[in-house]
């Protein structure tokens, strides 16, 4: 036989077998000693650290190749992508340089807890402080149960005992594209790490094309397009989110960044968006249209092609019918993503147009931030996000 990797297997999984390494890269992992017997269970678990180590290690590496962290740019950012980073099921967000959460979507990662936050905490420097957070359904998915009292325990701070309601409103200050933001991760409620730092390219190029604009952020969530698009000379900015949590965060990060000195150029509303595009009296000339993942799998795509339909359709009439403007619409949801080859979402953006009766020109197509890494023997099964930039020529008479 001939040795092609390591890996954990699972057979009640639909990835009965997820590779963590391959031989060709690490040929020589097991222990000198190979006494078999009642050290076989110990070896494996050896092999095991020391893939976590080395695949831990070199998730920091590419971090680092990247910028990251930085004080004075960005603390805040994804060190390791599931698949992306040979350790499918794993993925682990850094949070101003001092938080690092882990979240477990496999069973694999529960098993060996113990283990995986022992290798990061080897690897980490020794202040972070480590999170581990999981996701029932997607542990039920992958063939895991537990009991309800079991979910409890795996959704706690690690290396402290102090786990009241005082250490769950803690902030964190994070910092991405120079802008501070304050997020909860030791929360046990709510978005898994308080943060999407998926978007801080698409945030950043989107600003950089602001300057002397009206610019209208809908699902803003916490604020990331609208207060970059005021950092870099925004003359005025509308952010709508429907939830009264994200809009109260919103203005504390303003007023995070210095902002609130010029309320009138940076605003936020609780509404939703349809009904906020719909009742809208004003135009814009720099939309973004971010809503949360309508389309959990393929079998929800038809009812979610006709709401991203709709609510493009409703953000493109809001474009400046003058002199016409920029729009960046998103899609979290790989079931859209990916079907067609990314085809079926910029139909969909194109027939909304039509619908709108407004022409569109598609400038450029990106993804996630380069710290989402994506593995070469997986892409694109691990592409998810959609962020497609057009514009939308002034509206003829």
């Amino acid at each position: 036989t001939t040795l092609v990797g390591w890996g954990v297997y699972n057979p009640t999984s639909m990835y009965r077998v997820r590779i963590l390494c391959h031989s060709l890269w690490h040929p020589k992992l097991m222990p000198d000693d190979d006494d078999g017997g009642e050290d076989e269970i110990d070896e494996t678990l050896v092999v095991l650290e020391r893939i976590l180590v080395r695949n831990f290690q070199k998730a920091l590496q590419t971090r680092q190749a990247l910028g990251f962290p930085s004080s004075s740019v960005t603390d805040t950012f994804r060190l390791v992508n599931g698949e992306g980073d040979f350790l499918s099921g794993l993925a682990v967000d850094v949070i101003g340089n001092q938080v690092a959460v882990v979240m477990s979507s496999a069973g694999w990662c529960q098993i060996h807890k113990t283990t995986i936050l022992k290798c990061l905490q080897q690897v980490l420097p020794q202040h972070y402080k480590l999170i581990w957070k999981t996701t029932e359904s997607r542990l039920k998915q992958d063939g895991y149960n537990y009991d309800k009292d079991d979910v409890d325990d795996e959704e706690s701070h690690v290396g402290d005992s102090n786990d009241d309601d005082s250490q769950q409103q803690q902030p964190v200050i994070a910092l991405e594209n120079g802008i501070r933001y304050q997020t909860f991760p030791y929360q046990k409620q709510g978005q898994k790490t308080s943060v999407y730092c998926d978007q801080r390219e698409n945030r950043l190029m989107v600003a950089s094309l602001c300057h002397g604009k009206n610019v209208l952020d809908l699902c803003c969530y916490h604020g990331g397009f609208s207060l970059n698009a005021a950092k870099h000379g925004a003359i005025k900015v509308v952010g709508v989110d429907s939830s009264q949590d994200a809009i109260d965060t919103c203005r504390v990060n303003v007023k995070l960044n210095d902002f609130d000195d010029d309320t009138a150029k940076i605003s936020f509303v609780k509404m939703d968006i349809s009904e906020y595009m719909k009742s809208c009296p004003d135009q814009y000339q720099v939309i973004v249209l971010d809503p949360p993942k309508l389309a959990p799998n393929e079998k929800a795509l038809p009812r979610a092609t006709r709401k991203y339909h709709s609510l493009n359709r409703d953000a493109i009439q809001l474009i400046d019918d003058e002199h016409g403007g920029l729009f960046l619409t998103c899609t979290c949801s790989a079931a859209m993503t990916q079907k067609d080859g990314g085809r079926y979402f910029l139909e969909t953006i194109q027939q909304a147009s039509v619908a709108a009766r407004r022409e569109i020109t598609l400038l450029r197509v990106s993804g996630a931030a380069a710290c989402h890494t994506q593995s070469p023997f997986s892409f694109p099964a691990g592409n998810y996000l959609t962020a497609a930039l057009f514009m939308v020529h002034p509206k003829r008479t």
